[in-house]
């Protein structure tokens, strides 16, 4: 089997709710933009995969994986069989040292044509998935006790045993300890802090947060100051998640050194990239004793299909709930035929072979300016 033809899909979406974070005033504009793939192959064989680019908290914007696809990557896999990940990885790797997200939306498409050549899911090809569902962590923006405490209530009212508030400044304890005393001991909280607090700063709202049974701290820092981060993971009890500081394989290297991984967050397309180096990271955290979980942006329906059949297989190496959110909550609308199910707090990894989605071409088409194909 060869690649014979790559598309690349730039789609803007609608979004639905504003997701307020502390360090922008809001999350999108009116619309949210994405990079869809398709990889055609010579038996007629063919793969999708997605890129969630979101700036400013991705380094990655849609232009940017556009560009990188069709001048870099797509060249150097025309002509390659698909199922030859590791080499095909080495040639991306070669000719783009960095862009991890770019490469994400190939290998998600690799994975997609493999599980339909094969006639099974990709949650086999990761190693089985006997676990039919699995548990969710709700999204909750920065708002006012009164909007934290309702977004909570409704969530857990759904069925959702976990939630993810966002703080920053003015909006952190407080607000926690509302959503505490509104949902009661048994949902866990974790919470988001988007590089809102100094070094000092966030010392003292995580001491402060912590008697309200807080799981996880996610990002209190800057990005770039790795040892600010590990100066905090080593003065509070709440294990801390690197999020924006983790986007090279190479980060998280750095990143445990300095003792400033308390928790590893794996997406679909970063640190490192795609469903490949995700499989590698979760393999060595397992080894290192690191815990880990996977989490998102705000995705479509095809990179929530690839975390969910991720999920699936490697459930017993994953010690927190998910968190994956995006159509309908934030986004207006999906471009795949069958989004995957997300009901009642769990979610389900699609049936059939590959990624089990398809995409819309109604919705291509009314997202998408078109596709620029590499051949």
């Amino acid at each position: 089997m060869e690649i014979t033809r790559i598309d690349i899909i730039p789609v803007s979406v609608p979004r639905g709710r504003v997701l307020k974070l502390s360090t922008y005033r809001e999350l999108g504009r009116g619309t949210v933009d994405f990079v869809l793939t398709r990889v055609h192959t010579d038996e007629g064989v063919v793969g999708v995969g997605e890129c969630p680019p979101l700036p400013p908290l991705s380094p990655e914007s849609q232009p940017v994986v556009v560009a990188m696809i069709k001048n870099w990557l797509a060249p150097c896999l025309l002509g390659e069989d698909p199922f030859n990940l590791e080499g095909n990885w080495e040639k991306m790797d070669y000719v783009a040292p960095t862009y991890p997200m770019s490469k994400a939306a190939l290998d998600l498409a690799l994975y997609d044509i493999m599980g339909k050549a094969l006639g099974v899911p990709v949650s086999r090809l990761l190693g089985g998935a006997r676990r039919k569902r699995f548990p969710l962590v709700g999204l909750i923006g920065i708002g006012t006790e009164k909007e934290v405490c309702d977004d909570g209530l409704a969530f857990v009212d759904e069925g959702y045993t976990g939630l993810r508030l966002k703080i920053g400044l003015k909006r952190d304890v407080a607000n926690v300890a509302a959503l505490r005393d509104a949902v009661g001991d048994d949902v866990t909280i974790r919470v988001d802090c988007n590089q809102a607090y100094s070094t000092h700063e966030a010392i003292r709202v995580i001491k402060a947060v912590e008697k309200h049974d807080v799981e996880l701290v996610e990002q209190p820092t800057v990005w770039w100051d790795f040892k600010a981060l590990a100066n905090v993971a080593k003065a509070v009890d709440t294990p801390i998640m690197p999020h924006e500081s983790a986007y090279l394989i190479s980060d998280v290297k750095a990143l445990i050194d300095l003792g400033a991984m308390g928790v590893l967050g794996l997406k679909m397309y970063r640190p490192g990239g795609g469903i490949t180096n995700a499989r590698r990271l979760l393999d060595m955290a397992r080894l290192m004793g690191i815990p880990c979980l996977i989490h998102d942006d705000v995705e479509l329906g095809v990179s929530l299909a690839a975390a969910a059949h991720f999920i699936t297989a490697r459930h017993r190496d994953l010690k927190y709930k998910a968190e994956l959110s995006g159509h309908p909550t934030w986004i207006a609308d999906d471009v795949v035929t069958t989004p995957p199910k997300i009901n009642g707090g769990y979610a389900e990894a699609p049936e059939g072979p590959g990624l089990g989605v398809e995409l819309d071409e109604d919705k291509i088409q009314k997202y998408s300016t078109g596709p620029i194909t590499c051949s």
